[in-house]
């Protein structure tokens, strides 16, 4: 990175120039001017032997671009060469690039070049400019897994949660889960999950409350050494009320879970995957984002709402230190927090998606699964409609 060059800084090559080595050089170039090669021929333009191609200290200056100030990627720009004095064939020339200014918003730095002979004395002085160019196409590698990753659930222990803690397990991923209340269901997903020969820990908490969400993350690292993804389900019960209805206190109590924990999970689980340079969140939306969302659910929606706009930033900020933020948008999904729905309801919902059905904790669970992987490295920023058509 350009930030790494400062002003002051030397490069420097040595090279000795060989009979050998000047003549691959004459043989490449087609210049093959006997004042370079043949004793006699130098002897007549007042030189007591042969003298190398200056063009040869600018092909030693264009390793030390390529090579070492910037390196890889490197382009010249610009270039300047005065040859002070001769070199002769066998001797040893020594080529320094000094950096003289880095100009950081356009990835630029200035050289001044210098060249020497074996008594240091000064045969060339120069200067140079060189962009550091920016990878646009290179991926960068996946760090080597050395153990088994995790990964975190909130709102595990039933509905969407506990379908996706089964199926990261099913990955291989050790899973630890987050829940409100239901113990007895939280136990029976961590017992499910051990059998498939992994970790998995429950952790009762209740996430409406303000450092709960970190408090976790912070657990959950101390006991797993790590995490290396986080899937946040947990919800808030659906309250069907008007806006008329709905106070202050009622879209407080919707951001706290949806938004409020999110970026808590965020803050405290960032800092480890930007050590590691992997991370994945996932965060759940609503198909509601989409389109026309019902009535009576403006706090539910304008909470996801909220937390879809906080996950494009963070797509922004992590991915360039390879963490991805997604989220995923589920049309009516067949869990708890839709029982209350009426039947009719359910069917008139059902027949309006092109397969005939609603969604199942499970299609959630596949496409999370999916984005915690490897294969989704390039998938960031997205809010991926899951709602069995068109939206």
């Amino acid at each position: 990175m350009i930030e790494a060059f400062k002003q002051g800084m030397v490069f420097s090559e040595e090279v000795h120039l060989s009979p050998e080595f000047v003549e691959r050089f004459a043989e490449f170039s087609g210049d093959r001017n006997p004042v370079h090669l043949k004793t006699d021929a130098a002897r007549g333009f007042g030189y007591a032997r042969p003298i190398a191609h200056g063009a040869i200290q600018t092909a030693i200056v264009s390793r030390l671009i390529g090579m070492k100030v910037p390196g890889p990627g490197a382009v010249w720009m610009s270039q300047s060469m005065e040859w002070t004095k001769p070199i002769f064939v066998g001797e040893t020339v020594r080529i320094e690039a000094e950096i003289m200014e880095v100009s950081t918003g356009a990835s630029v730095l200035h050289l001044a070049l210098r060249g020497f002979n074996k008594q240091s004395e000064p045969v060339m002085t120069g200067q140079a400019k060189v962009k550091m160019a920016t990878s646009l196409a290179v991926v960068e590698a996946t760090p080597k897994q050395t153990e088994t990753r995790v990964a975190l659930v909130t709102g595990g222990s039933r509905g969407i949660g506990a379908a996706t803690a089964i199926a990261l397990a099913e990955a291989g991923f050790h899973v630890a889960i987050s829940y409100h209340s239901n113990q007895a269901a939280a136990e029976e997903i961590s017992h499910s999950i051990r059998e498939k020969e992994v970790r998995c820990q429950a952790y009762s908490i209740d996430l409406s409350k303000e450092d709960a969400a970190e408090e976790l993350t912070k657990r959950v690292i101390r006991d797993f050494g790590s995490v290396d993804v986080i899937v946040h389900c947990a919800s808030q019960p659906l309250k069907n009320l008007s806006v008329q209805e709905l106070s202050p206190t009622d879209y407080r109590d919707c951001w706290r879970v949806h938004v409020g924990a999110a970026t808590a999970l965020v803050k405290a689980a960032a800092p480890g995957m930007i050590e590691r340079r992997f991370g994945r969140f996932i965060f759940l939306g609503t198909s509601y984002l989409f389109g026309p969302p019902p009535a009576k659910l403006a706090a539910y929606v304008s909470a996801k709402q909220a937390l879809w706009g906080a996950v494009r930033c963070m797509a922004q900020e992590l991915g360039p230190q390879q963490i991805t933020t997604n989220m995923i948008s589920p049309g009516m999904t067949v869990t708890e927090l839709t029982d209350n729905v009426p039947a009719r309801l359910k069917e008139a919902e059902a027949r309006k998606v092109p397969l005939r059905r609603l969604a199942v904790p499970e299609d959630v669970a596949s496409v999370v699964a999916f984005l915690a992987s490897d294969a989704s490295a390039y998938m960031n920023g997205q809010n991926i409609p899951l709602t069995g058509g068109p939206v």
